[in-house]
């Protein structure tokens, strides 16, 4: 809630072009995720694996080698933003040098925190989770009020620190306190464990995500990306819900079917969550389009353009309710059945977003076409699941 919060009263102190320029800025760092090389979605495969199979030595190699090599991928990642940043400043690029710094710490928050994180999940330290995750939203929404003053440098400051912050809290209540060595044995079962569920994941994350807004900044222009920057906020706010229920279901759907090896089962125990899940979130979608009409040009005059965007953006949320059941394919640690699905989506996004870019222009029509593409990817992955059920039988 403070995240939307605060993305709002971005939305109300900075104009979409000063929004936009900070987004463009983000765009390298989204499509660069895919070197943790799967090591996150192996942690999330094996250490539920190995602890229904009580083997904790096993959790311990895998946890030491991943981060050893997180460590490493935030090091260099950084080292290249920072110099982005030194060319920028030789060039006297203010808004360069600022921007390629804020990624170069927040860089950290993706890589050592994307691994720190897998381990809370994994071993269900929720609460700790969610306490260093509440301060680091209490101290990005605090930053928001320095925006009037800093404008885009405040936007590198408010995505920098909080966020370095976050990793340091992280990294002290780590839930695996191990020494971090490379473990070549460790880190080759991870990376072929996770790097095919990686690949589909940062095609349908990562990639999907930065490709959108490429695809605004270089349809619409950079307003254009300010107006999606809200929009995504918005539907940031409206998937969480749908998301944290995934978080939770990974690590338990994964642990039953390797104590029971049944797929039915494991369908079973989310099918009836799933639909409660996104009876409430259309009824969420409804109410929020209404109040977006009365909200924005109140609030957010500058935005008014983005209305149209922000609604359809508010749809993603039923379609990830809908992906709940998805866990299990991801648990049967078969990475072609989950990723065909992904091969849909990302079919249908380009195809949809050319179609309808002459009839409702750029911005519009990546919205939607993005929306669809998720769509095709759902009921692509329902039916390999009703045909993997089917087989089991």
């Amino acid at each position: 809630m403070l995240t939307a919060i605060g993305g709002l009263l971005v939305a109300r102190f900075l104009g979409p072009e000063e929004t936009g320029a900070f987004r463009a800025f983000t765009i390298p760092l989204t499509y660069l995720i895919f070197l943790h090389l799967g090591t996150w979605d192996g942690l999330w495969r094996q250490i539920p694996y190995y602890i229904g199979k009580e083997m904790p030595e096993r959790v311990e190699a895998l946890a030491s080698s991943a981060g050893a090599f997180n460590l490493f991928v935030s090091v260099g990642v950084s080292f290249g933003f920072v110099c982005c940043a030194v060319y920028s400043l030789v060039h006297q690029d203010l808004y360069g040098v600022f921007g390629w710094l804020s990624q170069a710490f927040f860089c950290w928050g993706v890589f050592y925190g994307g691994y720190l994180t897998s381990t809370y999940r994994t071993l269900n330290h929720f609460v700790t989770l969610a306490r260093i995750q509440v301060v680091q939203a209490v101290l990005t929404f605090g930053m928001v009020f320095i925006l009037p003053f800093l404008k885009f440098y405040g936007l590198c400051a408010r995505a920098a620190f909080p966020s370095f912050l976050a990793v340091w809290f992280f990294h002290r209540q780590r839930p695996l306190k191990v020494s971090y060595r490379f473990d070549t044995k460790a880190l080759r079962e991870l990376i072929k464990i996770g790097l095919p569920f990686s690949f589909w994941g940062n095609l349908e994350t990562s990639i999907w995500i930065a490709t959108e807004s490429a695809l605004v900044l270089s349809l619409s222009g950079v307003s254009a990306l300010g107006l999606f920057s809200v929009a995504a906020v918005i539907r940031g706010a409206a998937n969480a819900l749908p998301m944290s229920t995934l978080q939770v279901l990974m690590p338990r759907v994964v642990t039953n079917l390797a104590r029971d090896g049944s797929v039915r089962n494991a369908n079973e125990r989310v099918i009836w969550l799933t639909a409660g899940l996104m009876g409430f979130m259309i009824l969420l979608v409804v109410t929020g389009s209404w109040l977006l009409d009365l909200f924005v040009p109140y609030f957010i005059p500058k935005y008014i353009a983005g209305i149209p965007v922000m609604k359809v953006c508010l749809w993603f949320s039923v379609v990830q309710a809908a992906f709940l059941p998805m866990n299990t394919l991801f648990a049967t640690g078969r990475s072609w059945l989950y990723g065909r699905s992904v091969i849909a989506g990302l079919v249908i996004f380009p195809l949809a977003t050319y179609l309808l870019y002459p009839v409702i222009g750029g911005l519009l029509a990546v919205a939607v076409g993005s929306l669809l593409g998720r769509a095709a990817r759902t009921l692509a992955a329902y039916v390999d699941l009703i045909v993997l059920t089917r087989r089991e039988t």
